[in-house]
């Protein structure tokens, strides 16, 4: 897995390539602390080169939405690939997460 970060003011936009499973959780949560820790809003994921997200990852995600809402901010996802939209929506994750359908879309204040 690979993260690039790409700061657009005051908006983060997280780049995810690869898997993201028990080995590789712990790179994107680095990342995303790193957002949070300097309050970025929003803070965007780009998981549309992700093949495959297992339950630590998604456990990741929840920790950063928990983060974020502790100072009013927003974590938004976009390019959910169809297995992993799937997964999603069998978790139920979609409805506390906003999923948007642009990178544009997702880094608008």
């Amino acid at each position: 897995m690979n993260v690039v970060r790409e700061d657009h003011g005051s908006a983060v936009l997280l780049v995810v390539d690869g898997q993201v499973d028990m080995h590789t959780s712990p790179e994107l949560r680095r990342h995303l602390r790193g957002a949070l820790d300097q309050r970025s809003n929003p803070v965007v994921a780009d998981l549309s080169e992700v093949s495959f997200i297992d339950s630590s990852g998604l456990a990741t995600l929840i920790e950063a939405l928990q983060g974020v809402a502790r100072y009013g901010g927003k974590l938004r996802l976009v390019g959910l690939a169809p297995a992993v939209k799937n997964l999603f929506q069998l978790s139920n994750l979609t409805s506390i997460f906003d999923i948007r359908d642009s990178r544009e879309d997702a880094l608008e204040a």
